[in-house]
């Protein structure tokens, strides 16, 4: 418990399983791992890795609001705030009828 290094780790050998698994609709995963993963970098303190992590599921998951608020929290922790305003307001657009408030990336 409390062990951030070992979960970033671990998230990151979940990461390269996932991304080795056939491409499959519906896919095998809800959720990404790199939402997981983003959210562990961010407890740690490492808002810039979180960042590229956001980043690259972005790349697979187009429009995710849970990856968009994860990189919107990134953006805000390094101070990045032009950005971050603008990633925030995308955020809202694909929850504008959400009917939960989230506060992390990951579940």
């Amino acid at each position: 418990k409390g062990n951030l290094d070992a979960a970033i780790m671990h998230y990151n050998v979940a990461i390269q399983l996932q991304d080795s698994l056939n491409y499959t609709e519906p896919p095998d995963w809800s959720q990404s791992i790199r939402l997981y993963l983003g959210a562990v970098l961010l407890e740690a303190g490492r808002a810039a890795e979180a960042e590229a992590v956001y980043m690259k599921d972005l790349e697979w998951n187009q429009q995710n609001g849970w990856t968009t608020f994860g990189l919107y929290q990134a953006l805000e922790a390094q101070g990045k705030t032009q950005e971050a305003i603008i990633v925030e307001r995308q955020f809202q657009s694909f929850f504008r009828n959400a009917d939960v408030e989230i506060t992390r990336s990951r579940l």
